[in-house]
């Protein structure tokens, strides 16, 4: 039988699926199911692509990569990214040490995230990380633990641009435009806060100001629509720039939100829920091209010139989603022929494995690992093993499947290991990581002792159990 690339991750060979040069069924078979499965040449790949893209198109100044730690913390992922010479998006004091222990450059760590406390900040102006403040309140705190450690914090501004023509609908919510979604979100000082903090900020000997940040999220994957969002943070800046004394940024990150390629982002929404496929998701390229077009004419528009500007870009879903996938076994196929005619495809995964189903309502590719190149004949509920309803796949598409047979859902390389939680006390999955035809696990699945790890009985309540106290 004829074999078939789906991408540098996946391929079809002899009708089953593969991942890089491993076989998915020797995947489950050696390891159990569920498990995450990535993809480290697909990995490698995608960040190369994605540096290159955006510095082929800021020729002007220096282009820094930081993922996200948030889309996928797993330790040996993170020191492959290190290996490959890119910073890192961290939110948190846990997230800033697993960037610290894999060893990335504390220059090349945006800290992120809202509310900071102080052994955050300490940590990070210890470490030499920059902070990217995110309300008036964290310039004061930020301010005042560099006096006490005598250090000078290299900071950025969290900005909230007015995004006034994102008028477009968000992927997660149709009722509600990308402008209205963004002003919901919580990040970002307020602009005429900044406007009245930043010029004693900017003169503080405590702090450098090094410059803007700003976060758009996934809310669509139209071009224009990051055009706009890009047009917005030129305007601002140029805004900040003219009441600041003609202060200038000498970095502009413009953080992550990008869709991934297979893009399974909103897609179970019920608007969207018979729609594998909305539409082609344009390539990382084009996306880079419309936001860096699109921030040097609105700079130049306000007066701020671009040359020698380091520009930054923090991916999480773009880069890691692609790369992974989830493998489950079948467990059981039920139907039924009335009152309503329904087939349910029992897995031993979850939904609470792959909580965007819930999240970003997401709307997961899925192959039939054994039967990777046959028809669809069969439209059936994937389902999940919790009391919920843990509908996974709602009317999937499917070859013809049996009790025994695999499942893999595709593009789970992001956030799905990351939030995936223990609900019915279920130990969560573990993740292998697949080098050509090598396999080796880099999460160890949970054990029941691991769920309940955590918890502790006080001696009492454990005597009055025994003795069958009321």
């Amino acid at each position: 039988m004829a074999s078939s690339v789906i991408d540098d991750v996946l391929s079809v060979r002899d009708g089953r699926l593969y991942v890089e040069d491993v076989a998915a069924t020797e995947l489950a078979a050696r390891f159990g199911t569920p498990v995450y499965v990535i993809s480290e040449t697909g990995l490698r790949t995608r960040i190369r692509r994605f540096s290159r893209a955006f510095a082929e198109r800021w020729p002007e100044g220096t282009v820094h990569v930081l993922p996200s730690l948030k889309a996928n913390f797993g330790l040996a992922l993170r020191h492959i990214l290190t290996q490959e010479g890119v910073g890192c998006d961290t939110f948190g004091l846990a997230e800033l040490q697993v960037a610290l222990d894999a060893r990335v450059p504390p220059e090349l760590i945006s800290v992120n995230g809202s509310s900071k406390d102080r052994s955050l900040v300490e940590r990070a102006l210890r470490a030499g990380a920059r902070i990217t403040l995110d309300s008036e309140r964290e310039v004061q705190l930020v301010r005042q633990v560099a006096r006490d450690l005598g250090l000078q914090a290299k900071v950025r501004f969290r900005l909230r641009p007015d995004y006034s023509d994102l008028e477009f609908a968000s992927d997660f919510a149709p009722d509600i435009s990308v402008r209205e979604a963004a002003q919901a979100y919580k990040p970002g000082i307020p602009t005429e806060a900044l406007l009245r903090i930043g010029p004693d900020a900017v003169m503080a000997p405590e702090l450098d100001v090094r410059g803007v940040m700003v976060h758009l999220g996934r809310h669509s994957s139209d071009l224009e629509v990051w055009r706009r969002m890009a047009a917005g943070v030129g305007a601002l800046v140029g805004e900040l720039s003219r009441a600041w004394n003609g202060w200038q940024p000498r970095e502009i990150d413009l953080g992550g939100g990008f869709p991934s390629r297979r893009d399974p982002t909103g897609r179970g929404a019920q608007h969207a829920r018979h729609d594998d496929r909305v539409g082609p998701v344009p390539e990382i390229e084009q996306y880079a091209e419309a936001l860096t077009s699109a921030l040097r004419e609105s700079l130049r528009q306000s007066g701020v010139p671009t040359r020698d500007k380091v520009l930054e870009v923090e991916p999480g879903r773009s880069l890691y989603a692609d790369v992974g996938v989830q493998l489950a076994t079948v467990r059981n196929i039920k139907t039924q022929s009335r009152p309503v005619a329904r087939t349910w495809v029992e897995t031993d995964t979850s939904e609470m494995f792959l909580l965007d189903t819930l999240i970003e309502h997401n709307r997961w590719e899925t192959v039939v690992v054994e039967r990777a190149a046959a028809e669809s004949t069969l439209t059936a509920d994937i389902v999940g093993i919790s009391c919920g309803f843990d509908v996974i796949v709602p009317d999937a598409r499917l070859p013809e499947v049996h009790e025994g047979d695999h499942v893999a859902f595709l593009s789970t390389g992001a956030y799905q290991d990351a939030t995936a939680a223990n609900f019915n006390a279920m130990p969560r999955p573990g993740t292998v990581l697949v080098h050509g035809s090598d396999a080796e696990v880099i999460r160890r699945p949970e054990t029941v002792e691991d769920v309940f790890r955590r918890d502790v009985v006080p001696p009492r309540v454990a005597a009055g159990a025994r003795s069958g106290a009321a």
